[in-house]
């Protein structure tokens, strides 16, 4: 194919570099993965789901026990598993089938049991009283995305807490220019791949940006007022992390 396509790469990625996939950083290479480097990668996402639930407790002002989590976007379980040990049951949604093959070793290997993992919304069933997802939506392009974005807003219950990162924008130019040569053009991927120095079939994950007004609108009409809103800055691509309590 001339133009890559993200499903197939974010599965290649799956197959191949899983935690990398998740955190790019190099001590989570397959090829370098400690074991000290993966208790390091969840204890990060223990970490991460601490931060998440003490901004819930001052800005919403809900001490968040929650009975059904869903975690959109969930990779090895980095925190898919932390959830889990915080909730009645929890599920993980992922395109990649070898991500979640991985985050049920994982489960497995840290006696977690209540989770239920799906490729897709469509394979579950019933509402959840937190819904997050956190570096996830950026590599969707943005109406498959907003439309997802509808989906957990339905699946949320009356009363739930949703934690969702998107990116707007991007801080650099050659940053745009990559992402406009990634995406649009024939054998960009490839290309980019080369001036990186890395191998030129190596799978490269998009970088998408919401615009904000429409996910407000979103909100809104969800009937949403309990709304806190943090900037995020990852490596130049400027994002937003939407903290929200449906009435």
């Amino acid at each position: 194919m001339l133009l890559n396509e993200p499903d197939k790469d974010w599965e290649k990625i799956g197959r191949k570099d899983p935690y990398f996939g998740v955190l790019r950083h190099p001590q989570y290479r397959t090829r370098s993965l400690t074991p000290e480097a993966r208790e390091q990668f969840f204890q990060s996402g223990e970490a991460r789901i601490r931060t998440v639930l003490g901004t819930i407790d001052r800005h919403l002002g809900v001490a968040l026990t929650p009975r059904r989590v869903l975690d959109f976007g969930c990779g090895v379980g980095r925190l898919l598993i932390p959830l889990a040990r915080r909730s009645g049951e929890a599920a993980g949604v992922d395109i990649s089938e070898s991500m979640l093959a991985e985050a049920r070793r994982n489960c497995a290997a840290q006696g977690v049991d209540n989770v239920r993992l799906a490729r897709d919304l469509s394979a579950l069933d019933g509402s959840y009283d937190f819904i997050h997802s956190h570096i996830v939506f950026q590599h969707m392009k943005v109406a498959r995305g907003e439309a997802v974005f509808a989906q957990l807003l339905e699946r949320l219950t009356p009363g739930g807490v949703g934690v969702v990162h998107f990116t707007y924008a991007k801080s650099r130019f050659g940053q745009t220019l990559s992402g406009i040569v990634v995406s649009r053009v024939p054998l960009g991927s490839y290309l980019f791949n080369l001036f990186k120095g890395m191998r030129p079939w190596a799978p490269h994950l998009q970088m998408n940006n919401y615009r904000l007004n429409r996910l407000f609108s979103m909100l809104q009409r969800a009937r949403i007022a309990d709304l806190h809103v943090e900037f995020t800055d990852h490596g130049g691509y400027l994002g937003t992390v939407l903290y929200f309590r449906k009435p």
